[in-house]
């Protein structure tokens, strides 16, 4: 499970990315930071284990529209230009994948990755937690 950054010419950037949801949950129960995490495609669960994620600084994107090194998506949101997927897009805050995953271990057993998909999911279509 491979974790990238990302570097621009003259900016040094912390914008991670993750191969896959597994990756990224592995990730973010060790975060203290909040930030979004975008989205490349639809996800689903069923696209979970090869869906590419990116964590990327707000104030680092602020700087990147400011040097013009960024690209608009398609929901017209700016993204960096250094992206290989410009269909990314903003999807959950780190805070909100960390009480996603923790609601979903109180209610019983430890959640498996695809469950995990699901109650994210669920969180993202519905702005509630899954019961």
């Amino acid at each position: 499970m491979e974790q990238k950054r990302f570097k621009e010419e003259s900016l040094s950037l912390s914008i991670q990315a993750f191969d896959n949801l597994e990756a990224l949950v592995q990730d973010v129960s060790q975060t203290g930071m909040n930030e979004w995490v975008h989205q490349s495609g639809t996800f689903s669960e069923q696209s979970c284990q090869y869906h590419l994620l990116y964590i990327i600084p707000e104030e680092e994107l602020w700087e990147l529209e400011d040097a013009g090194l960024t690209v608009t998506n398609h929901r017209d949101e700016s993204i960096p230009a250094s992206l290989p997927d410009h269909h990314a897009q903003a999807w959950l805050e780190i805070a909100t994948v960390q009480d996603v995953i923790e609601v979903l271990r109180r209610s019983g057993n430890e959640p498996d990755i695809h469950r995990i998909a699901q109650g994210l999911q669920y969180y993202h279509e519905y702005d509630a937690f899954m019961e």
